[in-house]
């Protein structure tokens, strides 16, 4: 793969991720996280500047959320997604000796994000097919009670049944994965199914299943000795 596809496909995944999580709750370094990677998949640079700050503030960020996570989900289960476009001007510059390039400046966050999408897509090449969803379960709302993922859903109806817990990320994977085996979004997901499928193993042989349950309490109890440890 080219390093320019890489690029398109690394800001294109990072779009797909921030559209499906959840930002309601984040820390004020998760939410300078978040700006970083908006920045990267807007403007293709990774330093943030005061005026990307003021662009992109919390409630820019979470309306411009909710427009595109419907969408993903249209363009991966029909294959067709509207969205609206704002006001946005160009800007057009050279220096010395190099050719002209331009640039579309948004007026607002959701129009910047919206554009993005549909020239990431465009440019990245891929096929609906490719649009796959992470083979872990819970990719989405890890460790979450129904009522939980009720409230963090945008947009929920109160009179529909509480969505699933059971739903993995939608994503592009880097290298296409082979028709026999699974497809995840990060390593992470990877190693909490591995990690499940090993219990699940291990639960046909009862004995072999409470060793390996002592195992982990005595490693948990050493990580929390370790935890304590270091804050004094």
């Amino acid at each position: 793969m080219s390093p320019y596809r890489r690029n398109i496909i690394t800001r294109l995944n990072l779009l797909l991720a921030f559209a499906q999580r959840n930002n309601n709750q984040l820390s004020n370094g998760q939410w300078e996280k978040l700006r970083k990677d908006l920045v990267y998949v807007i403007y293709n640079r990774k330093d943030v500047t005061a005026d990307d700050r003021y662009f992109m503030k919390i409630g820019a960020i979470l309306d411009a959320q909710r427009h595109l996570v419907s969408a993903i989900n249209n363009l991966k289960n029909v294959g067709v997604a509207h969205l609206h476009l704002n006001q946005q001007g160009v800007i057009i510059a050279t220096v010395k000796g190099k050719p002209f390039s331009y640039r579309y400046q948004p007026d607002d966050l959701s129009t910047a994000l919206n554009g993005s999408l549909a020239y990431l897509l465009d440019k990245a090449g891929i096929t609906r097919e490719e649009l796959l969803e992470c083979a872990n379960p819970t990719c989405q709302f890890p460790y979450l009670a129904p009522k939980t993922i009720r409230k963090r859903v945008v947009d929920y109806d109160e009179k529909e049944p509480p969505p699933s817990m059971r739903s993995g990320r939608i994503f592009v994977p880097i290298r296409k994965p082979a028709k026999s085996k699974r497809a995840y979004c990060s390593t992470a997901c990877a190693r909490v199914v591995a990690v499940r499928d090993y219990r699940d193993r291990l639960k046909s042989d009862a004995q072999k299943y409470e060793r390996a349950k002592e195992k982990e309490r005595k490693r948990g109890k050493q990580r929390y000795r370790k935890k304590v440890l270091k804050k004094k």
